[in-house]
């Protein structure tokens, strides 16, 4: 059993570590009628009427024209299959996408002031390649590096690091986009920090200028130890290197710090990143794998154990000591895999939240996390508490944004049908502690809609002057789809229906949001929290 368990382990981390994007791609245009278009896992369900797919900017205004004509919602995507967790992707029923996959190009370097000229369908791992031929480096790089640039800095994708700002949107100095009304337009300055989370919600963006650094070597580390300080100490631990993120084991009083530094570039090394490459294929297997898992919280907690006391980076050591990989950077902080060769299409799913405090506010955090859960027991089988960082950033929409942050994320694996997995309702609770008690901010591509319900000025301070820049661009609100003018409304459309809570379209408010079999009570700690009990 315990085999069994620790080989889902593996496949599920591969797809848990994945960022999430705002992408999709189809043909050239397709006109049949609220079409069913799904995310990666199915868990988000759009239903288009058109798919265009331009190639000059002048199609791109003559497709936003086309949709102003027909006042049609439109949403803008870049690759074959959605990956975010979110009903950020949706346009309205009927709506139209424009897929901008052909925009794919580097179009400039300019050395001297480490800047680039980069279209915004182009993938991150392509970009990084062509960098590193001239040798430089994008140094924002998410764990999975298959999203493409646009979408990646649209949802707030980022890394870990409390020396800069992490998210790719923080690296970007200037776009150009096609407004609602079909006008090109080029945001910097003020405007630029404004739109850095942009959410698809301004314009078809056709052009983005980056910041570049010159190539360097990391090498790869890690650290385990006793949590009996964490709370204490971790700020610390992060700050000592380059990029740095926490897995935290509460079942085990364990956390596992891995951490990666500059070395110099004439130091041997060629190891590259290959989290991507070694999923075993399941997907024979259905349910069954994950279904073990989730059987019960025992053996939920001995796959934690397994994870804690086996864990090490997914790396491939090329001319360097194993426990030390050395590589080039973009090889080192992300990988990527074919379609068709991931771990998501070997039958391996999961669920993820994820949610931004301010960095300092992490110690308390974790005291409040430790008295949840000596209150009600829970395991965290994937990645534990997976805790990544950023220095402060100034983007409007940011999880960073004003102030360095901590992010906390949860991976919980998932069959085909939504239920609720052993610990759910404390993974519940802490998310809504932290919404609720430390003013906190979802990272937009994952998590599902009840936790962007009231978002506002009080989590991010410019909230006001992203309206008002939006309204600006699209006056018509050709860009705006059900999931930003929920959260502008602060109501839900979605219906409250038997199980809306397990399937993550409600916060239980009555027993039979919870399904059959369960309850809905108030949390163990946070008495505020209402979550679902077996």
């Amino acid at each position: 059993m315990l085999k069994i368990v620790l080989n889902l382990a593996i496949a599920s981390l591969l797809l848990s570590c994945r960022s999430s994007q705002n992408e999709t791609g189809s043909a050239l245009e397709s006109t049949a009628p609220n079409q069913v278009f799904k995310n990666y896992s199915g868990s988000i369900v759009c239903s288009p009427q058109k798919i265009v797919k331009p190639s000059t900017i002048q199609e791109v205004q003559a497709a936003v024209l086309e949709a102003q004509k027909e006042k049609a919602n439109v949403r803008v995507i870049s690759l074959p299959v959605p990956k975010s967790y979110s009903p950020v992707i949706c346009p309205e029923v009927g709506g139209t996408f424009i897929n901008v996959e052909s925009f794919n190009k580097i179009l400039s370097i300019d050395a001297n002031s480490l800047t680039a000229i980069v279209q915004p369908g182009i993938l991150i791992n392509q970009l990084q390649d062509q960098l590193n031929e001239k040798g430089f480096t994008f140094p924002v790089t998410p764990d999975y590096n298959g999203v493409s640039l646009g979408g990646g800095m649209g949802t707030g994708a980022h890394h870990s690091s409390l020396k800069f700002a992490t998210g790719i949107s923080d690296w970007v100095e200037e776009i150009k986009l096609v407004d609602g009304k079909g006008e090109l337009k080029t945001l910097s300055g003020k405007d630029m920090d404004t739109a850095r989370v942009h959410l698809g919600l301004l314009g078809v963006i056709v052009e983005l200028k980056i910041r570049i650094l010159p190539q360097y070597k990391l090498k790869y580390s890690l650290d385990k130890g006793s949590d009996a300080k964490l709370d204490t100490e971790i700020l610390k631990l992060v700050r000592q290197h380059e990029y740095a993120r926490v897995m935290w084991f509460p079942s085990q009083k364990t956390y596992v710090l891995d951490h990666f530094d500059k070395v110099s570039m004439d130091t041997p090394g060629d190891s590259y990143n290959n989290l991507w490459t070694s999923t075993p294929n399941v997907s024979w297997l259905g349910d069954t794998v994950i279904g073990t898992l989730n059987a019960n919280q025992t053996t939920q907690c001995a796959a934690e154990a397994i994870r804690a006391k086996t864990f090490f980076g997914p790396f491939k050591a090329v001319n360097s000591d194993g426990k030390a990989p050395v590589g080039l950077s973009h090889k080192m902080i992300a990988s990527t895999c074919e379609v068709g060769k991931c771990s998501w299409d070997h039958g391996i799913k999961t669920r993820t939240v994820e949610i931004g405090i301010e960095a300092e506010r992490l110690p308390d955090w974790i005291r409040e996390v430790r008295t949840m859960i000596a209150a009600k027991k829970a395991c965290f089988p994937i990645l534990g508490v997976y805790i990544r960082f950023s220095a402060a950033s100034t983007g409007a929409l940011s999880e960073a944004y004003g102030h360095d942050s901590a992010v906390f994320e949860i991976h919980i694996p998932q069959i085909s049908k939504p239920t609720l997995e052993p610990s759910s309702d404390v993974y519940d609770e802490m998310v809504q502690m932290t919404l609720a008690k430390y003013n906190g901010r979802p990272h937009w591509g994952k998590n599902s809609q009840p936790y962007f319900m009231n978002l506002g000025p009080e989590q991010y301070p410019n909230w006001k002057e992203f309206q008002k820049l939006r309204a600006s661009l699209d006056p018509e609100g050709r860009f705006v789809n059900p999931f930003w003018s929920q959260i502008e409304s602060k109501t839900s459309s979605v219906a409250r229906t038997p199980g809306c809570a397990v399937a993550k379209t409600c916060i239980c408010q009555i027993d039979s949001d919870c399904g059959p079999g369960a309850t809905c009570e108030a949390g163990s700690y946070f008495k505020e929290a209402k979550v679902c009990r077996r």
